[in-house]
């Protein structure tokens, strides 16, 4: 401001020998130019500013591109400044290189996971677990709190491994709230691929903090043995015995009432004692789950699928081994080492109870399941060796694949090259490379690929239940038809996704099974 007052000084001193007019556009000219130079100075620092923003921003993909990778956890920075844990569905592409498409594990639209492609620079890897850390007032602390992870500060320290967590206000007052020591992390930057702190640094000062901490002293209160139960009265769960002939099974019953130490008293909805009187006993927390959620009701199952088999009025794990005709499958049992034959009716869909979520049993699920019996294992590698289809060179398949995300789809390809051990490579006709210059090339399992289906006519329109296969991301998608529209059009159920797509009658085909080496055509399911 002083050179400012200088130069006007200045500038009145030249034109004072001047006329008004004069004087007047000299000072008007001099006043423009000052104001020019002050915003060519405003616009260079803010382009500045923003060029620091963008370098920042493309160093932080840079750190990623090459450690992301589909199904990968993940953290995503969301608007509000909280990181929420995802999952990669789809790993950078040629086409979208700074862009990664992730579904986020708590944030719902519905019943339903949202998906959505996120920028690089706001996701960071899933940052290693400290279990027990311990924390004093003023740590700088990640809290879970709604569902994310909030940056805070610690306040205070409270009994029962709790404590007071200050948040940034957002200009507003500071916002704070009681946090359990569960739920907190040392807050740290991902800066140049690594973690700031680094997770292996553990100094001498800390290692103070820790032991100063550990001496705080617990506050034990007797008499809430309702507030400690997770259960409630008249729940209705699923019970699974540890006596020998129940193991693996599961019945269905009511909580009556918690008791103390995590353990229930339930009744049975299926089971009665000898005078007729519903079955009632004592059951841990850890053999206690919620009803499994209905599933969509599907065509058929396949060898080596886990299921649930209803007998002796519960649920049995179990898995598929035989396909009969009927449709009947064998259903192998590993805790009982028994074979036992089922109709489809009997059968649903196997699903785990794993950090209080329902997921769908993996293959790996199904090995652990056949690892106890060699002489099964043998019958079925020799059942599954007759029924392995030769495919030539040149003919036309579809393979199926198994990668998160896209399980239940075929993908058309034709026969390369046989190279032994059960083993093809394939040549996709809808798949390229990545720089989209070729058609995409791999090598796959016979059991991955079977013949092209034959053409089906269905010139009448789809019912409802019926399954079908529906033309979507340049594949053939095993689905469910669950509504039916008018203009020939369809709401279509895909079970390895939980979603439901709308598609036109033209995208359809009728589902059809590959089973003993012939092509069955799904019925529709009314179970």
């Amino acid at each position: 401001m002083k050179q400012l007052r200088v130069s006007r000084h200045r500038a009145y001193v030249v034109i004072a020998g001047l006329s008004d007019t004069d004087s007047a556009l000299t000072l008007s000219i001099t006043f423009f130019s000052l104001g020019y130079i002050y915003f060519l100075f405003c616009f260079q620092l803010k382009f500045s500013r923003e060029t620091i923003r963008k370098e920042k921003k493309m160093k932080i993909r840079r750190q990623l591109q090459g450690q992301i990778s589909k199904g990968d956890r993940v953290e995503v920075k969301r608007p509000n400044g909280a990181y929420y844990a995802a999952t990669v569905l789809r790993f950078p592409s040629v086409t979208r290189k700074n862009t990664v498409f992730v579904e986020y594990e708590v944030i719902n639209e519905g019943t339903k996971h949202v998906k959505e492609y996120v920028d690089l620079s706001n996701l960071r890897p899933l940052p290693p677990c400290e279990p027990n850390r311990c924390f004093v007032p003023g740590d700088s602390v990640d809290a879970h709190w709604e569902n994310g992870w909030r940056k805070g500060v610690v306040k205070d320290i409270l009994e029962n491994s709790k404590y007071v967590v200050g948040f940034d206000g957002n200009g507003e007052k500071e916002e704070e709230s009681e946090i359990e020591q569960c739920n907190l992390r040392l807050h740290r930057e991902w800066d140049d691929g690594s973690w700031v702190p680094p997770f292996t640094e553990l100094t001498q000062s800390s290692k103070e903090k820790d032991d100063k901490f550990r001496r705080v002293k617990v506050k034990i209160v007797f008499g809430k043995r309702a507030a400690d139960a997770k259960l409630r009265k008249d729940d209705e769960v699923e019970v699974t015995r540890e006596e020998e002939g129940f193991r693996g099974s599961w019945f269905s019953a009511v909580i009556v009432e918690y008791i103390r130490n995590d353990k229930y008293l339930v009744e049975c909805t299926t089971l009665r004692t000898e005078d007729g009187m519903p079955f009632r006993e004592e059951a841990n927390a850890c053999h206690i789950r919620p009803c499994p959620p209905e599933l969509s009701p599907i065509a058929s199952f396949h060898l080596r699928e886990v299921v649930d088999a209803w007998y002796n009025d519960g649920w049995w794990v179990g898995v598929i081994s035989g396909v009969l005709a009927g449709p009947k499958y064998a259903v192998y049992f590993s805790q009982t080492n028994e074979e036992l034959e089922f109709d489809h009716s009997y059968l649903r869909i196997h699903q785990d109870w794993i950090n209080g979520k329902w997921t769908i049993a993996s293959e790996e699920t199904s090995r652990q399941l056949l690892t106890n019996s060699n002489k099964l294992l043998h019958k079925m590698a020799v059942k599954e060796k007759r029924l392995k289809a030769k495919f030539p060179k040149g003919m036309k398949v579809e393979v199926k694949s198994d990668e998160y995300g896209f399980e239940g789809s075929w993908f058309s390809a034709v026969i390369v090259d046989s190279l032994g051990n059960d083993k093809y490579l394939v040549e996709y006709l809808m798949l390229k490379t990545e720089d989209q210059e070729a058609l995409l090339r791999e090598e796959a399992y016979a059991s991955y690929i079977r013949p092209h289906p034959p053409h089906a006519e269905h010139a009448y329109p789809y019912q409802l239940l019926e399954n079908v296969d529906a033309w979507y991301n340049d594949g053939w998608w095993i689905g469910q038809i669950v509504k039916v529209f008018t203009g020939w059009r369809y709401t279509v159920y895909f079970r390895t996704t939980n979603e439901e797509l709308e598609f036109e009658h033209g995208d359809l085909r009728p589902h059809q099974e590959w089973i003993n080496g012939k092509w069955v055509i799904a019925s529709r399911d009314a179970s």
